[in-house]
């Protein structure tokens, strides 16, 4: 039987469920395992802290898999976890009976120092309290085997000091981290000074005992060094550290590195890849449904002759679109561009558009033919009403008119409206002008829409404007799932403004660590999700109430612009 380091080095003990677990910690240069009840749960994927109910006898339980899967698949020292609250205890006989088994000594687990000040005053009056716990270790120290005693607080660490137990592990309480660990409560600086304070009462009693630690804010290896800096200890045990944590994050990297790899496998039909060959030229990327049918519209559209309303909701990209209702090749067209947005006063739009009168703005009208490949106006709901009407009847008779003049004017080619809104009806246009552009409208897809193309448009992004790949092997599986569960309000430039703070991430990172979900969580600004409650309506309605009938803070939470939120209320009468 293997004996633990009694040499002074650093301990690092293994909490465990599990023979294959144990394996593991083995082949990780463990110096002891741990085989507790609270282990074995975790591996059924129970949270530690049911280890205190009434789900299984621990005994039983403890025993049967630590002498059936652990025991037989180590060489390590197995310290098991003894509980005294059988009915009846004797401690020598408990103690001889795992120096037959072949274990090389115990912990008290589970323990009465997890329960209420007065619980534990309960069990103690009843003999089954901590001293009679470290009453059980003492026994399993006299037959030659080795005692570790859990405790919680600087009057229990005393109790095992003064018999002078081997190993005094300090529990700081249910591990934070992973998919059910508990939320942090202290940080490793406020923990250390209790850590200083019990190490030191420990050691004036008992020099030899050696002080570890478990549990609490310790999450990674950073954060017990962080710890070791500011109290000296003999080693830490590792719970959910070493098996639930990263059994959560291996299991699913590994599922999705699978996952990921069959989807390389789909193939396109014989339509969508002449989709994504015509579409390649212009700069766009992708194959998800929605990006294939608005590629199959937007070819549709830049082989006819026609004006178009281009709807793109803010931080969707246009140029790609524009180059292919401007050109058959992909180059960058020569385009008029207007952006009455900017404008200082939107009747200037007017005279850019159409020319003017007046000798001191006479120009060239933007709408002439010849002027350019595209004429591209945003924000055409800011034009005035009568710029918007009589825009329509050009289009509409394919000639224009300048102010003074009765000369017919040839129009150009194509006109490009580009609009926020989500559909034509929002986009606050005069309906003259909605008319004329009747079946002439198209919607760019959102990037909420198209997640399946988000990994090529994260890794051609990080090409093309960082110079460096960011691709897929770069996150680990539960930061693709944040990704991939964001809704992206801001679109590509979000996916732009995100990419640049990740560089500066991956660049700090040890070589091969991927990006995780704590990297990515506090660079994201999320918009809350819509709940399912019923029609568009329902949804703008009750977020309207959520955030009392603020329209800045509604729009934010719905993923939308301000004036698609100002149209979509007027359309179902939601002014109070």
């Amino acid at each position: 039987m293997r004996q633990i380091l009694t040499d002074g080095s650093f301990l690092i003990g293994a909490a465990i469920g599990s023979g294959s677990t144990a394996m593991a910690a083995q082949r990780g240069r463990a110096d002891f395992l741990i085989a507790l009840n609270a282990g074995r749960l975790r591996s059924m994927g129970v949270p530690s802290i049911a280890c205190m109910l009434p789900v299984f006898d621990a005994t039983t339980l403890t025993e049967k898999f630590a002498g059936e899967e652990v025991l037989p698949q180590t060489k390590l020292p197995v310290l098991l976890g003894v509980n005294v609250w059988e009915e009846r205890l004797d401690v020598t006989q408990k103690a001889m009976s795992l120096q037959r088994a072949g274990f090389a000594g115990a912990v008290n687990f589970p323990s009465c120092m997890h329960y209420s000040h007065a619980m534990q005053h309960i069990l103690a009056r009843a003999g089954r309290g901590i001293e009679q716990e470290v009453a059980q270790l003492k026994a399993v120290q006299d037959v030659g085997l080795t005692a570790m005693f859990y405790c919680a607080t600087r009057t229990q660490a005393r109790l095992a000091a003064d018999v002078g137990l081997d190993m005094v592990c300090l529990n700081l309480g249910w591990n934070v981290g992973g998919a059910q660990g508990h939320r942090q409560r202290e940080t490793i600086e406020e923990v250390a000074v209790a850590v200083l304070e019990i190490g030191r009462l420990i050691k004036r009693i008992s020099p030899k005992t050696r002080f570890l630690l478990e549990g609490g804010p310790i999450e990674t290896a950073d954060d017990l060094r962080r710890l070791l800096h500011l109290a000296p200890i003999d080693g830490y045990v590792g719970g959910s550290t070493f098996e639930r944590m990263p059994l959560e994050v291996s299991v699913a990297d590994q599922v999705d590195r699978f996952r990921h790899a069959g989807q390389r496998r789909d193939v396109l039909d014989d339509e969508g890849a002449r989709l994504v060959a015509w579409g390649r030229p212009y700069g766009f990327v992708g194959h998800a449904k929605a990006h294939l049918n608005f590629l199959s519209r937007l070819k549709a559209l830049s082989s006819a002759q026609g004006s178009v309303l281009l709807l793109a909701e803010p931080g969707l990209q246009t140029l790609s679109c524009l180059k292919a209702l401007g050109s058959a090749n992909g180059a960058v067209p020569s385009m008029v561009q207007i952006d009455v947005a900017g404008e200082d006063f939107p009747t200037r739009a007017r005279s850019i558009l159409f020319g003017s009168n007046d000798a001191s703005l006479k120009r060239r009208p933007a709408l002439e033919a010849g002027e350019g490949d595209l004429v591209v106006i945003f924000a055409p709901e800011r034009l005035p009403a009568g710029t918007q009407r009589r825009l329509a009847r050009a289009m509409r008779d394919g000639v224009f008119q300048t102010p003074g003049s009765r000369r017919p004017i040839p129009m150009a080619r194509r006109v490009v409206l580009v609009s926020t809104a989500s559909d034509p009806q929002a986009a606050g246009l005069d309906p003259s002008l909605t008319e004329v552009l009747r079946g002439w409208s198209i919607r760019v897809p959102p990037l909420r829409e198209r997640m399946d193309d988000l990994l090529l448009l994260i890794q051609q992004m990080s090409i093309e404007r960082f110079g460096e790949v960011i691709a897929r092997d770069h996150f680990s599986a539960d930061a693709m799932q944040v990704l991939t569960e964001h809704m992206w309000p801001g679109n590509e430039t979000e996916i732009h403004a995100l990419l640049g703070q990740l560089l500066d991430i991956l660049g700090a990172a040890p070589t091969g660590q991927r990006i995780r979900r704590s990297d990515i969580l506090p660079l994201l600004n999320s918009p809350e999700p819509m709940r399912d409650i019923g029609t568009e309506k329902d949804r703008i309605a009750d977020a309207l109430w959520r955030h009392g009938f603020n329209r800045g803070r509604t729009a934010q939470a719905l993923g939308m612009s301000r004036k698609t939120l100002y149209n979509k209320i007027q359309k179902y009468g939601l002014t109070r």
